[in-house]
């Protein structure tokens, strides 16, 4: 791995090499390239952030084979908090911070998973054992949405 470059070495000897808008090394820590959950944050989350205060939408979109580390980069774990509760503490911060009288904030975030072409809600009360599958609309002015997903 060498910036937004991967590359793989396969059995028989040939480079296959990928390029990314980022690239990170996360499995061994005491290599010099190892990227923690902070590093990934202020390269793909942050900028959102950002965006976010300047009046835009944004949107994260986390995308793999099962087991490459989605959840872990996402979500954490223990005390490595992974982009979701760096950016939410940031966010709220951010907001307590604002002298502004005449600015007001409105929040709205919606967490939902893509898996065998089947959506779900992950932020829905989990009452039933069973996922409610959600289906994709478009709307005639606004464009493609959710239906029924919570925010």
């Amino acid at each position: 791995m060498d910036t937004n470059e991967t590359s793989i070495l396969s059995k028989d000897g040939v480079i296959h090499r990928f390029l990314y808008d980022f690239s990170f090394w996360s499995f061994d820590e005491e290599q010099q390239v190892y990227a923690d959950q902070s590093t990934v944050y202020k390269s793909l989350a942050q900028p959102l952030l950002d965006w976010s205060f300047e009046g835009y939408n944004t949107c994260l979109f986390a995308y793999g084979q099962t087991g490459s580390g989605k959840s872990y980069c996402i979500m954490g774990e223990g005390t490595d908090g992974g982009i979701i509760p760096q950016f939410t503490e940031e966010l709220f911060s951010r907001i307590e911070g604002t002298d502004s009288k005449e600015t007001t904030y409105k929040v709205e975030i919606s967490y939902y998973e893509i898996y065998n072409e089947k959506i779900h809600d992950l932020l829905a009360s989990n009452r039933r054992r069973h996922k409610v599958q959600l289906r994709v609309r478009e709307h005639p002015v606004l464009g493609p949405y959710i239906e029924d997903l919570s925010t």
